[in-house]
Formats: structure tokens, sequence, C-alpha cells
């Protein structure tokens, strides 16, 4: 058996994208036949594992053992960490999958008896990206953007081709009936980086049905139009019921380097699982990971990313739409091509 450490340190439980992809993650190499250890901050102090995969709708499976600080202070935290990572280090040689570049490198001299993988999310010509580069075997980068970054600044340094794995939702996810309240709705953080304005001078201009931002962190730094309301983040087993009810869904993204290179944005695996008609920006991440999760363009609404007027027609022919098929992107469906990474059978029994 495989015996893996997935380095990142997410706060859980918790909601936050980072820590529904290194969880679902952790997860599906479990149930592949892995032995996987993720080390987390806990976010309250009652917090548990299995309160972990409860926020996030998972049940616990053999092989994965997610361990929570013992304490809540970040500090404190930290040493518990360290140690919890050097006791993982001294045991039989594995794998470490590490996404949080800094903590590998500031752990090397203890990992030296293990393989390493890198997943990367972006990239910024950071020495550490060079330091971890020279301790890995293999990258994984979570769009084929991220991948042609890494390639253009790092090239032969490279250990070898970069494997791309865009995001996915958990089978359970999936919503095949629909029975729309009339709402438009989008869910996320509310960065202003995401393409925020464009949806809110879209709404400015009017729109024929409410338009409500589910949850995420961040704020938005102007009044909200006429029609538009911030409805509070919704528990994660609940969002797909929310999802499928809406009347559309649509995605922001600016057309800037995030938006245009660098995200797999994980909310539209969740929107694609649904029957729900969808508003997405037409810029190559989007067409890519739509690519990826093998979607036709039916029930699918473009606008011009940064042109309120076209997301506003967008979202008018969206509401009018009949329902679409469906589609699911799974987690196993993302490890599929990644097992032999990790010495896992290439598909799930």
């Amino acid at each position: 058996m495989t015996r893996i450490l997935h380095l990142y340190r997410p706060r859980l439980p918790g909601q936050r994208a980072q820590a529904i992809q290194v969880v679902h993650a952790a997860h599906a190499l479990a149930r592949r036949g892995a032995d996987v250890t993720l080390l987390a901050d806990r976010s309250h102090p009652d917090a548990t594992p299995r309160d972990a995969l409860a926020a996030l709708g998972l049940s616990p499976v053999d092989g994965l053992h997610i361990h929570l600080a013992p304490v809540v202070h970040k500090g404190a935290a930290g040493l518990w960490f360290r140690g919890a990572l050097a006791r993982w280090a001294l045991g039989a040689p594995g794998v470490v999958l590490a996404r949080d570049l800094r903590r590998l490198v500031e752990a090397r001299s203890w990992l030296s008896r293990h393989r390493v993988v890198i997943e990367v999310h972006g990239q910024d010509d950071h020495p550490i990206e060079r330091r971890a580069l020279e301790l890995s075997s293999a990258v994984i980068a979570n769009c084929e953007g991220t991948a042609a970054s890494w390639e253009r600044a790092y090239g032969d340094r490279l250990p070898g081709p970069i494997h791309v794995a865009h995001n996915g939702t958990a089978p359970h996810r999936h919503r095949s009936i629909r029975a729309p309240d009339g709402v438009v709705r989008t869910v996320g953080s509310l960065r202003p980086y995401k393409g925020w304005d464009t949806l809110l001078d879209a709404a400015a201009a009017g729109l024929d049905v409410p338009l409500e931002l589910v949850g995420g962190g961040g704020t938005l730094d102007r009044t909200l139009p006429p029609g538009v309301t911030l409805r509070p983040p919704v528990a994660f087993p609940d969002v797909p019921d929310l999802l499928a009810r809406s009347a559309a869904l649509v995605l922001p993204l600016a057309d800037n380097r995030f938006g245009r290179v660098l995200t797999s944005p994980l909310k539209l695996f969740d929107y694609l699982a649904t029957p729900t008609p969808l508003v997405l920006p037409r810029l190559p991440t989007v067409e890519r990971a739509l690519r990826a999760a093998k979607a036709t363009d039916s029930g699918l609404f473009w606008y011009t990313a940064g042109h309120p007027a076209s997301l506003r027609s967008a979202i008018h022919a969206a509401v009018r739409a009949p329902g679409r098929a469906p589609v699911l992107r799974s987690w196993d469906h993302r490890l599929d091509p990644l097992a032999p990474l990790f010495d896992l059978p290439a598909t799930s029994s």
C-alpha cells in the first residue's frame, strides 16, 4: 500500500476552495487504495476528523487519516505540524504530494527518503518554486495555462512532462431534477480580481430576474444594485440543491492572468453536475475545463469577460432556456490519469 502525505495544512472543518480540493483529492487517493495522511489546522476547539469530512458531505474511508492540530492557536499548531510531519517522514518510504511548496522546502531534510510530487495552482517565479522543483519527481498543474507558465519559466529543470489535472466534484452532488425558483445565482468568493464588477454593472442596467450572490470570502467595495442580494454561505452539502433550483448560474471571471491562464474554477464542476443553464465567460480556462469535463455547448450561454452588456444578454437568454443535461466530472475522473504517479490502479474498482 502506497503511503502518501498530502502536504498542504488546510483549516478544517472548512469549505474554502483549497480545503474542498485537498480533502476530496485525499479522499479519492484513499478510495483507490493508498494510505493517505493529511495534517490540518483546527477551525474550532471541538472539531474532529469526522466533522471535517461531514462538512463536505463525505464519509470516512479506510486509508484516509486526517489529523487536526490539538490547539486552534496557529503558532502552537505550527509546532505540532512540524512534529507530525517528522513522524510521518520516519515511516516507510512513500510519496509526498505537496501543494504547499514552502513547507516542502522547509522540510526537505526530513523528506529525502520519499518521492515528491508537487501540485501547482499558479506560477510566480519565486525561488521557492525552483527549490521545490529540485526535490520533485513529477509536477501536477491545475490547468493548461499553469502548466505552460511552468514550462516557460523552468524548461529543462522540469522532471518530465507536466500532468494537467482539472478539478472535479463528488458524484453525490449530481442533480437531474430541475424546478426553477426564478433566481439567478452565483457561488463563491467575492474577490475583485474575479470579475464581480462586470456582473454588478450588468445587474445595475436591469435584469429580468433577481440575482443572488451566495457566500464566499472577500468583500464588495460598492453598493449592491436593486434586485441583487448577498446570501450568507450555504453549508457545502446543501449547495447542489440550491444550484439545481436556480433559473441560471453565472460564473464571474475577469480577462486577467488569473481568469485567462491560471484557474480551473471549482464551482464550474458543481454547476455542470446540475441541469441548470450556465452563463460563462468566453475564456481559454473555461473552455479547457469544459473539455476536461467532456461537456457540450448545450445549455451554455457565453459572455465577453469585462463587458456588462454581453453578460446581461447572456443571463436573459439563459433564464428563458430549458434545462440542460448534467455532466459529472468526479474526483475519481481527475485521479485516473494521475494514479500511476502514486503506484495506484489507473481506474477505481
